[in-house]
C-alpha cells in the first residue's frame, strides 16, 4: 500500500476541483491491469494538495496540473501509539423513506447528519481502530456536505486501523472522500 502525495499547480489543473473529474484523473493514473479493480482512495487537501492511497504507484504525470509527487510505503501504527489523524468524508446516516402507493418495499435514504452529532459518528465509524482523545472540523461544502475532520487519537488494534485506511471511511470514497490520514505525533 502506498500514499502518494501530489503537488498541482493550480492553473494547469483546470476543472480538477471538481470531485467526478478528480476521480477520473486518480483511476486513470493507477490504470489497474485489466479485469482487476486497484484499492484507491483520495483527497483534495487544498488546491496545490493531492493525497493517493493506492495498491500500487500512481504514475502522478498523468494527473493534470501535477508537478511533484512524494510516494512512500503506507505507516504502520502499534497499538497504544498517539497519532494525529485527518479526514476528508460526508457524515451520513440512513433514514428510512415510505414505500412508494404501489405498495412497495421502505426503502433508506442517506441524509447528512448535524454536527452535534458528528462525535459518536467518528466513535463508531474509528472506534475499533482509534480512541478518539481530540476532534475538530471545519465544512468544506458540497451536498451532502464535506467536512475535514482533525485530531489526535490512541491506536487501539492495528489491524483494524490498515482496514480503515485501505477502505476508507463514510460514503463518497470514489470521489474524494474517506481517506484517513493518520501520522505519528510528535512529542516535545
Amino acid at each position: 500500500m502506498y500514499l502518494s502525495r501530489i503537488s498541482l499547480n493550480p492553473q494547469r489543473s483546470a476543472g480538477m476541483d471538481q470531485w467526478a473529474v478528480m476521480s477520473k484523473a486518480v483511476r486513470r493514473a493507477l490504470a489497474p491491469a485489466p479485469g482487476t479493480e486497484a484499492r484507491v482512495l483520495w483527497t483534495r487537501l487544498s488546491p496545490t494538495m493531492l493525497v493517493v492511497s493506492s495498491d500500487t504507484a500512481p504514475a502522478w504525470g498523468k494527473i493534470p496540473g501535477a508537478v511533484s509527487a512524494s510516494i512512500q510505503p503506507m505507516t504502520r501504527h502499534v497499538e497504544g501509539e498517539t497519532v494525529r489523524w485527518e479526514l476528508v468524508t460526508a457524515p451520513t446516516a440512513q433514514r428510512e423513506v415510505a414505500p412508494s402507493e404501489e405498495g412497495g418495499k421502505p426503502r433508506s435514504k442517506k441524509v447528512a447528519l448535524p454536527e452535534e452529532k458528528f462525535e459518536a459518528w467518528l466513535d463508531q465509524k474509528l472506534g475499533e481502530a482509534l480512541q478518539v482523545t481530540a476532534a475538530e472540523w471545519k465544512r468544506l461544502g458540497g451536498r451532502p456536505a464535506r467536512h475535514h475532520f482533525t485530531g489526535e487519537a490512541v491506536v487501539r488494534d492495528s489491524e483494524a486501523l490498515q482496514e480503515l485506511a485501505l477502505n476508507g471511511v463514510g460514503g463518497g470514497t470514489a470521489t474524494g472522500a474517506g481517506l484517513l490520514l493518520t501520522s505519528p505525533l510528535e512529542t516535545p
